[in-house]
C-alpha cells in the first residue's frame, strides 16, 4: 500500500499536509488533483508526495482522481512548499497559485468551440427541400462541402431551425471544432530583426549566453542582476537571451511590473517572435485565462509574458526567467495570502528548474544590489544610453528650490526654469512629460475659520477634491462625498483648497500653453486597458504635446519624442514613516527623468523641490546609483533595517478600536516573551502602534514590526487568531 501526502482545500488555513491511502485502482502521482474525504465532506486536494509510510497512522482512502495526469509539476510543488514555509501561509493557498483558472471553484471551463456543418454526398439528389434549405446545401457545395454554422446563418440570414431540419433529414452532419481564445490573434506587427550590440552590450551578453548554453562557471550562479541606465538597451538583451534559450530547446517567462505595461512589451516581443508569445494576466476573461493556461501547459508557446501572476504559469521546459524593472513594488502581492514577492519566487523557480534568471533595472532594489555585490547574483552593468545617434549622455537634470521661487514672487506651481524649458520644447515641436505623484486637483480641503479638514467616514485619510467629478473622493476606499459649501463644524463659508494633483497640473498647462495638446494620464482617466493603449499610441504618434501623469509614467515607457521632463513636486514621499521612503524617491526621480532624451534630441529634466539637499534628490540629479546605494546602506546598517535583518509586519484590524488595541498588546507581549527566550538582543519589536492609515473601510488598524535575522523562528511558534495579517518582507511600513 502506498500513501499520499495531500494539500487539502479545507477551511482553517492549514500549513501541513494530510495523509491518505492510495487505492490500487488509482494511479496517483505528485501534482495530481484528487477528491478526498475530510470530516463529513469531500474536498479537493493536490498530491504533494507519494510515500511508503503515512505521516499519520490512521488514513482514509483517496476517493477519486480529478485529473489523470499531474496538474502541477514536481518543481512547482517544491516551489509551493517553499512559498508556504517562507511566507508562513496556508499550504493550499500557496499551491492554488499554480492551479488552472476555475479549479478551486469547481468551475468547469470548457474550451471555446464552433459548430461546423458538412453536406453528405447523397444530399445532391435530395428532393422535397424548401428554397431556404436548398440555399444552405448549395452554399456548402460552393465552399467545398463544409462551413461554420455561424457563417452560414449570417451569410444567408437564416435561423437555427433550418439547420435542425436538414440534420433531421440526414442531409448534413454537424460537429464541433475547438478554437483558441487567443488575446493576441488580431495583433499584426512587422517582423523585427535583432539589433547589433554595442561593445558594452557584448560584454554583458557573454556571461548570459554562457549560462544559457550551459557553459557558465560552476562557481557563479545563473542569476544575473542587469543594472542598466535608462535607455541602455536592456530589452534587446532580454530578446537575445530568449532567442538563445529557444535555440537550446527551452522556453522562457518574462515578468513586467504592471498589466498596463504588457502591451508595450508584447508588441516588442511579438514582433521578434510572432505567434510564439502568450500573455497571461488577471485582466483576461476567465475563458481566455483558461485557454492560455492550457496551451502554455501543452508547450504551445516559447515565451509567456505578464505581471507577477505569470511566474505561476505552467511553462514546461523552462530555461529562462526575466524580471524587468525588478525594483518595482508591484511585484509584491500585498492584498491577499500568500503575500509573496514575484522576484523572490522567480529566484527560487530558477534554482529548482536550473533556469537562467535575469533581473533588470536602472535603479535596482537596494537589497537585490546588496546580494549581487556579495556574490549571490552576478552583477552585470550597462552604463551607456543608446539612441539613434549611438551612445548619448543621460538627461541633464536641474534641481529647483521652490522656496527661492516663492521668495522671488513666483506663485505658480511651475518654476521659471520649468516654464522656459516646456516653452522651448513646444516651440521646437518636441514633447513634454510632467510628473506629479498625486491624482485630483487639491489634496485636502480646510476651513480657514476653525481648521476643520473633511475626512472619509470609513477611513482616516483626508479627502481629495476632483474637479471633473466635482466630488471629494477618498483615495483609500474610493467613496465620494459632495463638495462643501460651508463648514459643517462652524458653518463658515471660508473653505480653501490646498495641495496639487494631476488635475491642477493639467489645468495650469492649458492656461500657460493654450496652443499645446495636453493629456492627463492617471488611474482616473485610464481605468481600462484599451484607454491606456489608445493614449500611449496617441502620444507615440505625437498627437499629444504634453503628458501629465502619476508614477505609471516612471515604469519603462519609451517615447523618442520627449525632450523635457518636469517633476512638479518631488517631495511627496519624503516624510513618510517608512525606512524605504528615500529609496522610493530616488527610484521615481531617476526613472521619470530617464523618459527624456531617448530620441535624437538631448534630454533635459527639472526636479522641483523644497528639500534640495535631501540625499535621494541629490544623487538622482547626478544619476549616481552607487553613491545613493552606499549612503542608503550606511543608514540601514545603523538602524538595523534590511538587508541586514529580516522584517515581518503584523497588522490587526477590527471595527472596535479598543478591541484592536487590546489584541495588539496581547500579541506584542507574547512575541516579546518568545524573543526574550531566544535572546532579545537579536530582535527588535516596533509597536504596537496605529498603522499610517489608522482606519480603513470602517476598521481600525494596529501594526507590529519585527526585525531580526531569525524572525521565522519566532513566528512559527505564534498562533495568529482571525483578524491578523502577516506580511513577510513587506515593501513598506505604511
Amino acid at each position: 500500500m502506498k500513501y499520499a501526502e495531500v494539500a487539502v482545500n479545507a477551511p482553517g488555513g492549514h500549513r501541513h499536509t494530510f495523509s491518505y491511502s492510495i487505492p490500487e485502482a488509482l494511479k496517483v502521482e505528485v501534482g495530481c488533483g484528487i477528491r478526498v474525504p475530510f470530516g463529513p465532506r469531500v474536498l479537493q486536494g493536490i498530491v504533494v508526495e507519494v510515500t511508503e509510510k503515512p505521516s499519520y497512522p490512521d488514513t482514509r482512502d483517496i476517493l477519486q482522481l480529478i485529473s489523470s495526469s499531474p496538474i502541477v509539476s514536481p518543481e512547482r510543488i517544491k516551489l509551493a512548499l517553499w512559498i508556504a514555509d517562507y511566507y508562513l501561509s496556508p499550504l493550499w493557498r500557496s499551491i492554488a497559485l499554480f492551479l488552472p483558472p476555475g479549479f478551486e471553484r469547481n468551475t468547469v471551463i470548457k474550451p471555446k468551440s464552433i459548430k461546423y456543418l458538412t453536406r453528405v454526398p447523397e444530399s445532391e439528389k435530395a428532393k422535397g427541400v424548401s428554397a431556404k434549405q436548398r440555399s444552405v446545401l448549395e452554399l456548402l457545395s460552393e465552399s467545398g462541402g463544409r462551413l461554420p454554422v455561424p457563417q452560414i446563418l449570417g451569410q444567408l440570414h437564416l435561423n437555427r431551425g433550418i439547420i435542425k431540419t436538414l440534420l433531421a433529414k440526414g442531409l448534413v452532419v454537424e460537429d464541433e471544432v475547438e478554437v483558441s481564445r487567443d488575446p493576441l490573434a488580431c495583433r499584426e506587427l512587422p517582423l523585427e530583426l535583432p539589433f547589433t550590440f554595442t561593445d558594452n552590450q557584448n560584454l554583458v551578453w557573454h556571461p548570459i549566453e554562457a549560462a544559457i548554453d550551459g557553459q557558465g562557471s560552476a562557481a557563479k550562479p545563473n542569476l544575473f542582476l542587469l543594472h542598466g541606465v535608462t535607455g541602455s538597451g536592456k530589452t534587446e538583451i532580454y530578446l537575445r537571451a530568449l532567442a538563445e534559450t529557444i535555440k537550446c530547446g527551452k522556453k522562457g517567462i518574462c515578468l513586467v511590473p504592471e498589466i498596463s505595461l504588457t502591451t508595450q512589451t508584447i508588441n516588442r516581443f511579438f514582433a521578434r517572435f510572432p505567434g510564439r508569445v502568450a500573455v497571461f494576466h488577471s485582466k483576461l476573461s476567465q475563458g481566455e485565462q483558461y485557454e492560455e493556461w492550457r496551451r502554455i501547459q501543452k508547450g504551445d508557446f516559447d515565451i509567456v509574458i505578464g505581471p507577477r501572476s505569470a511566474i505561476f504559469s505552467p511553462q514546461p521546459d523552462l530555461g529562462l526567467i526575466i524580471v524587468d524593472e525588478e525594483h518595482e513594488w508591484a511585484y509584491k502581492q500585498s492584498d491577499q495570502t500568500p503575500r509573496y514577492h514575484a522576484r523572490d519566487v522567480a529566484v527560487q523557480l530558477a534554482r529548482l528548474t536550473g533556469s537562467t534568471l535575469i533581473m533588470g533595472s536602472a535603479t535596482p532594489d537596494v537589497e537585490t544590489y546588496y546580494k549581487a555585490v556579495n556574490g549571490l547574483y552576478q552583477l552585470i552593468e550597462l552604463k551607456e544610453r543608446i539612441t539613434p545617434l549611438g551612445s548619448t549622455p543621460l538627461p541633464e537634470v536641474s534641481v529647483v528650490n521652490m522656496r527661492d521661487e516663492f521668495k522671488a514672487g513666483n506663485r505658480s506651481i511651475f518654476s521659471r526654469l520649468l516654464k522656459a524649458q516646456v516653452k522651448l520644447a513646444l516651440e521646437q515641436q518636441e514633447q513634454v512629460i510632467l510628473f506629479i505623484n498625486r491624482r485630483g486637483q487639491s489634496t485636502f480641503v480646510e476651513c480657514m475659520n476653525c481648521g476643520f479638514v473633511p475626512s472619509c467616514k470609513r477611513c482616516s485619510g483626508s479627502l481629495t477634491y476632483h474637479s471633473v467629478e466635482k466630488r471629494l473622493i477618498c483615495h483609500h476606499c474610493r467613496r465620494a462625498y459632495p463638495v462643501l459649501r460651508s463648514c459643517p463644524n462652524c458653518y463658515s463659508k471660508e473653505i480653501k483648497y490646498f495641495g496639487i494633483g494631476t488635475e491642477t497640473v493639467e489645468a495650469e498647462c492649458r492656461k500657460l500653453f493654450p496652443y499645446a495638446r495636453v493629456l492627463r494620464f492617471d488611474s482616473d482617466t485610464m481605468a481600462k486597458a484599451r484607454e491606456y493603449e489608445k493614449a500611449m499610441n496617441s502620444f507615440r504618434k505625437r498627437e499629444i504635446d504634453i503628458l501629465v501623469g502619476t508614477q505609471i509614467l516612471a515604469k519603462g515607457l519609451d517615447f523618442p519624442g520627449v525632450s523635457v521632463v518636469g517633476i512638479v513636486n518631488s517631495d511627496t514621499g519624503l516624510n513618510l514613516p517608512d525606512f524605504r521612503s528615500g529609496e522610493r524617491t530616488f527610484q521615481l526621480l531617476c526613472q521619470v527623468a530617464g523618459r527624456a532624451g531617448r530620441g535624437i534630441t538631448a534630454g533635459r529634466a527639472v526636479i522641483q523641490t523644497y528639500n534640495p539637499g535631501y540625499y535621494a534628490i541629490r544623487y538622482a540629479a547626478l544619476h549616481d546609483y552607487v553613491g545613493f546605494y552606499e549612503s542608503e546602506l550606511n543608514y540601514r546598517r545603523e538602524f538595523g533595517y534590511p538587508p541586514f535583518t529580516s522584517m515581518v509586519r503584523l497588522v490587526y484590524s477590527h471595527s472596535n478600536e479598543e478591541k484592536c488595541r487590546i489584541e495588539a498588546a496581547r500579541l506584542a507581549a507574547s512575541i516579546q516573551m518568545l524573543m526574550d527566550e531566544q535572546g532579545a538582543e537579536r530582535f527588535k519589536l516596533i509597536g504596537p502602534a496605529p498603522s499610517f492609515v489608522s482606519r480603513l473601510r470602517g476598521k481600525y488598524q494596529v501594526q507590529l514590526i519585527i526585525l531580526g535575522r531569525t524572525v521565522h523562528n519566532i513566528l512559527e511558534k505564534v498562533d495568529l487568531p482571525p483578524g491578523w495579517i502577516l506580511d513577510v518582507d513587506p515593501v513598506g511600513m505604511l
